[in-house]
């Protein structure tokens, strides 16, 4: 006790430069400066492994949404930071980080002085006395670790804190060997700053801490009079000790920061692929839409026009020959029902995926079918073919008839009683030619059928084989229709 009051009355430069001065002596006798040599911690490693560790759990907290990009493998630039590498994303995942930090390194710090004054045997010689000097650590760890409740904005100022802390209170108070827990702080500091910047500017930071760091303990240890060799020894020691765990924790935060925009960039990829899936859905849907409209609009366009003329043929000639009248009415309600099995047929796909069709595809080699049905309600047509129409693919034939359905259909709707012209030819093309001739005097064209998707769906079905329409008004005053589909040349030919 007598040591330490005489310690508490000298001057404080003195005392620290006695310190500094008989730690270095402890381990480099008089006459002994070689370089094998280094300070009091440093003869001990073993007491440096033992001392208390804590495991900090962080949780990593991933947005809902992401910036995307038009392209399908989006890429984010390597200086933007990622919102998925938030470690500290949260109020109180940084408060829970601070209080640990702060506990585990108040425990290493005073784990020292604590045995040297339990001991009583260790002479107190640093120049502040044991409550302020005790007081003094405490809120340097506290100061450190309130450091981290700015990192998730501002990492860069907590390694200054973190760095600049261990130097002020190493060299301040002379204690360098207290303060090793410190080491893990910067280098936990170097990691999160790793996190979201990158690996060059975590490099950069990296080496500015254990160069200024070691600088610093060089110039005092220079200024308690030691030798420079022994300085060099123990600045050199200290740079192995703060630089082993500092890059472990830029290497740590480098590969996080990896992984994380690895997955983040997975997960943009998998929302792109899933926005193209469901725009491709929707257009595949769109599609089946527009096919059925145009499926129904042929068949109820045929049938409805045909009921139309039937019906108006039996007004006609009701007032003279009612029996005829009422024959022609049978047909109607004939026509009737036939429509509406038509109709009940083209809306079976609406009513199951994948259910089976009620009647095989329409196409050419039911093209006399077509043309007796609008021979029997009064419609003059010519059909003449060439060529092996049986032959044509699959397609092809069908999208040929129903062109010429949709054709007929308008003739008998526009022109009623006109005399129609359909030539079928088939070579390496498939050319087709439906032509009326103008209507008769006294007849009127049937109105309210038109839905405005007939010629715009006669286009789109050859357009997509690659073919050409041409339609028109002849100078006779009729219509023609002539389509062109190319086709492979038939066999034997």
């Amino acid at each position: 006790m007598e040591s330490v009051a005489h310690h508490e009355r000298a001057a404080p430069r003195e005392c620290v430069r006695t310190f500094g001065r008989t730690l270095i002596e402890r381990v480099h006798p008089k006459g002994r400066d070689d370089a094998s040599y280094a300070p009091s911690h440093a003869r001990h490693p073993a007491s440096r492994l033992e001392r208390p560790t804590s495991v900090i759990r962080v949780s990593v907290t991933t947005p809902d949404t992401a910036p995307t990009r038009k392209n399908s493998r989006p890429t984010l630039p390597p200086e933007r930071p990622l919102d998925d590498d938030r470690i500290l994303s949260t109020r109180r995942s940084a408060v829970v980080l601070a209080l640990t930090v702060f506990v585990t390194t108040t425990i290493q710090v005073l784990v020292q002085p604590l045995a040297a004054l339990a001991d009583g045997r260790v002479e107190w010689t640093l120049a502040l006395p044991p409550p302020l000097m005790m007081s003094v650590l405490v809120l340097g760890c506290a100061v450190q670790a309130a450091a981290f409740l700015l990192s998730d904005q501002w990492r860069e100022v907590t390694v200054l804190i973190s760095a600049g802390v261990y130097i002020g209170l190493a060299t301040g108070l002379s204690v360098p060997t207290w303060l090793i827990g410190m080491y893990l702080v910067m280098a936990l500091a170097l990691f999160l700053l790793a996190t979201r910047r990158s690996l060059t500017v975590s490099i950069v930071w990296l080496a500015a801490v254990v160069l200024i760091t070691t600088g610093v303990l060089f110039l005092w240890t220079m200024t308690l009079g030691l030798t420079v060799s022994v300085a060099v020894t123990f600045a050199t020691a200290e740079a192995v000790r703060i630089a082993a765990p500092a890059i472990a924790g830029t290497a740590l935060g480098a590969w996080w920061r990896k992984q994380t925009r690895r997955v983040t960039l997975a997960r943009l990829q998998a929302e792109t692929a899933k926005r193209e899936h469901d725009k491709r859905v929707e257009e595949a849907e769109q599609n089946e839409r527009t096919r059925i409209a145009q499926e129904l609009h042929d068949v109820a366009g045929q049938h409805l026009a045909g009921l139309i003329t039937l019906a108006d043929a039996a007004l006609t000639i009701a007032p003279a020959r009612p029996d005829d009248a009422l024959e022609l009415v049978e047909e109607v309600r004939d026509e009737g029902r036939f429509a509406a099995a038509s109709l009940a047929g083209a809306l079976a796909d609406l009513r199951a995926v994948g259910a089976t069709p009620r009647e095989s595809t329409r196409d050419l080699r039911e093209a006399d079918h077509l043309v007796d049905f609008w021979q029997k309600r009064g419609m003059n047509i010519r059909l003449v073919t060439s060529g092996p129409v049986e032959e044509l693919p699959a397609v092809v034939s069908a999208t040929a008839y129903r062109c010429i359905q949709e054709a007929l259909t308008n003739a008998a709707t526009h022109a009623p009683g006109s005399e129609v012209d359909v030539q079928i030819a088939r070579s390496h093309r498939l050319d087709v030619t439906i032509a009326n001739a103008a209507s008769p005097p006294g007849s009127l064209p049937v109105t309210g059928l038109g839905l405005g998707w007939g010629l715009s769906g006669i286009r789109r079905r050859i357009d997509l084989l690659r073919g050409t329409l041409v339609f028109g008004a002849t100078p006779e005053g009729g219509w023609t229709v002539r389509f062109v589909i190319p086709v492979a040349q038939p066999d034997g030919e």
